[in-house]
């Protein structure tokens, strides 16, 4: 099931700078809820983080569509800035060396339009820590039960890498 109990898709329901200006309606696939943390898995899991902020070192959001590595942004074109962009390839190559057939990409490359409100924009803005979406190999949002197996290693060597990949990431900001 893509969406909550509230028929909120959870991905959307995080804080943006940015205002979309076509708010979806709530029988869209992106329903974005009422406002931002709107949602009590949204504002249990920001809670969470919050209390874990000097603990974690990077974001994972996993999700399946179209074999995808997504880092920010999806909510603007524009260019992170800052040395991140570079930082934030390089983490996907990383990942992509050992996942295979994942593509490394920002966000707003995906869709027609900008997605806002998902959750690595969100943690890379609040935290300043690297923040990935993983978009599992798959087709319209379900992966196929026979390729389970596969996709879990996948995932499992792509997390380690991560892991890896994110120690060099914050090596930078500490120089």
């Amino acid at each position: 099931q893509r969406k909550n109990a509230n028929q909120v898709d959870l991905n959307r329901n995080w804080p943006t700078p940015f205002e979309n200006p076509e708010h979806p309606p709530q029988d869209d696939e992106t329903y974005p809820g009422k406002e931002p943390f709107s949602e009590p898995e949204t504002a249990g899991i920001n809670a969470w983080i919050e209390a874990k902020r000097d603990e974690i070192q990077g974001y994972l959001d996993i999700h399946a569509y179209g074999g995808l590595l997504l880092y920010p942004y999806g909510d603007t074109k524009q260019p992170i800035g800052d040395g991140f962009d570079k930082k934030f390839q390089a983490l996907g190559r990383g990942m992509q060396k050992v996942m295979g057939e994942y593509k490394p990409q920002p966000s707003h490359a995906l869709y027609s339009t900008l997605s806002y409100g998902t959750f690595a924009d969100y943690a890379f803005r609040e935290f300043k820590k690297p923040a990935l979406s993983v978009e599992v190999v798959g087709y319209n949002f379900i992966t196929a039960a026979s390729t389970i197996k596969k996709r879990g290693i996948e995932l499992y060597k792509g997390i380690n890498a991560f892991a890896k990949e994110v120690t060099v990431f914050n090596a930078y900001d500490s120089e």
